[in-house]
């Protein structure tokens, strides 16, 4: 309803119809507010500490209305009294088709973890210590995002990921607008090696729009990343160099078939008998007690998890994560059991539309375009940094699925490609008095003065996933890519 005023009425009246109409504006102001910012306020999670001072939110954001696609997430407030002053950071998981909410948030680096009576602990290296938190389960069919036309989850690939996440980064800033003005970070593992750079691409190039609210992009960072097939993946020296496979193996590895020739004959064709002798030689002599992503941690014995999280197809070389944590190989186990618990989905305001079949970590509907993997990210991270965005890749030093080797020289390349200067020599950083891992940094002049825009970290005693073998060195190094600092180095 309009209420016009005329030169006629008398102030009292207008006073007081003025003054209801300001109250209303104020009531409809609070419930926009609420129905925006906490319509999807977590109130406890079941099992939750009561110690719990930060808040969290959950649920969906619709980024296609005509195809019913939702991504649904899971965002942790920074655990401190200056939140609102904390920069914001997006984690993606990779995959592709791997759950951001059940490795990066329940198992890594969030707020809480599934201890063994089903209650959740207290992470002492959460990242919401350091940021806020937001974990989206990226593409639809994973966890529990999803889309109401089937045909969405048939060839999905990197370019449909990028797009769909930059729609849900813009709308849930719409949602949460106290955020808008925040210091952006983008990080993840592994496939976000893909994800990340691409989504960084549109950001700048959204950023470039008229009449938008910049998104506030200052750095990106992926842990063992998947960013070139014929040069990420190579596995054989590394495993050759801690004893996992034979002198004869890793020869068969150089002149018969090696990682990068065994991904592209599964994409195109089918294996060769060629590549299945030689990746059956190597999975007998590594066995199957010990995961390519950590060759250093212990098998599950409690839970038949290997049974509840087979890998199918690409997964099964690309990305079988199955059990791993310091002193706690069950972990995961756990973490399955309680997604799928309907008082947690409730709690989680996830699984609103009863998806068929249950939640799982990396097994759902998605067909991806597997031709993806040969995409070369590299020239996109050179374009990044020429852009003068900074990127940081790290690499968990017991990972065979991506080695530390690999990166190394492929940040190398990078390096000498866009002509960086070494601004800091390959020495040791630390971590609570211990050394933490090994890192180099590389830059230029930016105003008479050396800027830092890529760097490159080891984690010492770290998988594939590194803030879950190693949290306290994770940590670390997250606090200095939030601050651009350099890692620390010993005091002498």
């Amino acid at each position: 309803m309009t209420v016009f005023f005329t030169k006629t009425q008398k102030p009292e009246i207008k006073s007081f119809v003025m003054g209801f109409w300001f109250l209303g504006t104020i009531l409809v102001f609070w419930l926009c507010f609420l129905r925006c910012c906490n319509s999807e306020l977590i109130r406890a999670l079941p099992g939750q500490p009561s110690n719990v001072s930060f808040q969290q939110h959950s649920g969906y954001i619709v980024t296609n209305k005509e195809h019913g696609r939702s991504l649904f997430y899971y965002f942790a407030q920074a655990d401190s009294l200056n939140h609102s002053s904390l920069p914001l950071t997006l984690w993606l998981n990779g995959g592709p088709g791997c759950s951001s909410v059940g490795f990066g948030a329940f198992m890594e680096n969030g707020p809480f973890q599934v201890g063994e009576n089903g209650e959740l602990v207290k992470n002492q290296h959460s990242w919401n210590l350091e940021s806020n938190m937001l974990y989206v389960e990226s593409p639809i069919g994973v966890g529990f995002s999803y889309s109401e036309t089937d045909e969405d989850y048939i060839n999905w690939n990197d370019t449909n990921t990028a797009s769909d996440n930059l729609v849900f980064l813009t709308k849930w800033l719409e949602e949460f607008p106290m955020y808008k003005d925040s210091q952006f970070f983008l990080i993840g593992e592994s496939y976000a090696g893909h994800y990340i750079p691409q989504l960084a691409e549109l950001i700048l190039e959204y950023n470039k729009s008229p009449n938008v609210t910049q998104i506030n992009l200052k750095a990106i960072a992926i842990g063992n990343p998947l960013l070139d097939i014929d040069i990420s993946v190579l596995a054989g020296e590394y495993l050759w160099s801690h004893g996992a496979i034979s002198d004869k193996t890793l020869m068969l590895e150089k002149t018969v078939c090696n990682d990068s020739k065994y991904l592209r004959e599964y994409v195109h064709s089918g294996w060769s008998q060629g590549c299945n002798d030689v990746f059956n030689r190597v999975a007998n002599e590594v066995s199957l007690d010990v995961a390519y992503d950590d060759l250093l941690l212990p098998k599950c014995l409690s839970t038949p998890s290997s049974q509840q999280f087979k890998p199918r197809g690409l997964h099964a070389k690309a990305h079988s994560s199955i059990d791993r944590i310091i002193g706690d190989p069950c972990l995961q186990s756990r973490i399955f059991t309680y997604l799928n618990r309907r008082d947690v989905q409730k709690a989680l305001y996830a699984n609103t539309t009863d998806l068929p079949g249950h939640w799982d970590f990396c097994l759902g509907p998605l067909v991806y375009q597997e031709e993806n993997l040969e995409i070369n990210i590299i020239p996109l991270i050179s374009d990044l940094i020429n852009a003068g965005l900074p990127i940081w890749l790290y690499s968990g030093d017991q990972d065979s699925k991506i080695p530390l080797t690999q990166t190394r020289i492929i940040v190398n390349n990078i390096a000498k490609g866009i002509k960086l200067t070494t601004l800091t020599k390959y020495r040791t950083w630390y971590s609570k008095n211990q050394v933490g891992g090994w890192s180099q940094s590389f830059g230029g002049l930016k105003d008479g003065k050396n800027v830092t825009y890529l760097t490159y970290a080891t984690v010492r005693g770290a998988a594939h996933e590194v803030p879950f073998t190693s949290p306290s060195q994770a940590l670390t190094l997250f606090h200095s890519f939030l601050n651009g600092s350099p890692l620390p180095r010993p005091k002498s």
